[in-house]
């Protein structure tokens, strides 16, 4: 297929998906507790419920799914493996601990938590890091542990910690798009930046797909594009993390997914990654949000019964 006919695909799926997504924003929008309609708000209440709390909460979801579901296909490509995303390499562990650090230092700052979020992030991206010498499969299982060892550093801040700073703690690492730090703006531009950078190394990415021998055959400068792609992955985790809490399986499940549906080019697969990783997000957090309303569910815990089953089934079949 030519160039000219992959770009045109990809400007039809682009504006398919920005439709899709649109009225996913709008159906959110107007459900929760009260159905209230988008374009007819019948009161000052309402308008404060739709501008000032839904939309926020369903555009950082966008947002941070969009992020997630491309820093997954991006450690899938690099890692040569189905089974990689972000929260198996022990980015979000590393985040948590550094969230929950800066909770123990000053429990009514939710900009400190946000800010230990993000150190902790490139801690455990440094970490990753310092292993990527070892190959693609040394390097996940290397991940595997590290986000063990978080995850048992984690349980030991926990057991140390006040009852209020705990379930501070508990919430974002059950995942939180309410109380996001990071202002919306910011984070659909690091989508956009994120979307933009994916498709310029679109086809560097396909060549990688055969082999990193052949993708030097082809032009490709392997470690290069290696080093590009850990550094852009890490650095959209981290920023998605620190926004919404530890969100697992977006990166897992929406990549694979988009594969099945739309092959294996990147072009599509990233433009299809960016939106379906968003458009996921918002539906597990609107039924999060609604299912048991008043109360919400942990939208972590809704993404998680997703993405297990379907783990295990890639690792099986693998």
């Amino acid at each position: 297929m030519s160039h000219q006919a992959l770009n045109q695909k990809a400007i039809v799926l682009g504006i398919a998906l920005m439709l899709a997504a649109l009225a996913v924003i709008f159906i959110a929008l107007g459900v929760g507790q009260h159905w209230i309609n988008p374009f007819n708000p019948i009161n000052s209440m309402e308008e404060l419920i739709l501008w000032d709390i839904r939309l926020p909460r369903i555009l950082t979801a966008f947002a941070v799914g969009g992020m997630l579901a491309l820093a997954g296909a991006w450690f899938q490509v690099l890692l040569g493996n189905p089974l990689a995303e972000p929260y198996v390499l022990g980015v979000a562990g590393s985040a948590a601990v550094g969230a929950v650090s800066g909770m123990m230092l000053f429990p009514d700052s939710t900009l400190v938590m946000s800010v230990g979020a993000f150190i902790g992030a490139w801690v455990g991206i440094a970490a990753v890091l310092s292993f990527s010498y070892l190959g693609a499969t040394r390097l996940l299982l290397a991940g595997v542990v590290l986000a063990a060892f978080w995850g048992a550093l984690l349980m030991l801040l926990m057991a140390i910690m006040s009852e209020r700073s705990l379930m501070l703690a508990y919430a974002w690492m059950m995942g939180d798009l309410s109380n996001s730090s990071l202002p919306i703006w910011s984070l659909l531009l690091v989508w956009v930046i994120a979307l933009l950078c994916g498709l310029f190394l679109s086809l560097s990415l396909d060549k990688l797909l055969l082999g990193e021998r052949h993708a030097a055959a082809l032009g490709v400068h392997v470690s290069r594009l290696r080093i590009t792609l850990l550094f852009l992955a890490s650095a959209v985790t981290a920023i998605a993390v620190t926004a919404a809490g530890t969100i697992g399986f977006i990166g897992l499940v929406v990549p694979h997914l988009m594969r099945l549906v739309f092959g294996s080019l990147h072009q599509a697969v990233l433009i299809a990654s960016a939106f379906g990783g968003g458009i996921l997000l918002i539906m597990a957090d609107t039924t999060a949000r609604t299912v048991i309303s008043p109360a919400e569910l942990p939208v972590g815990v809704l993404t998680a019964m997703i993405g297990v089953p379907l783990f295990l089934y890639l690792l099986l079949r693998r």
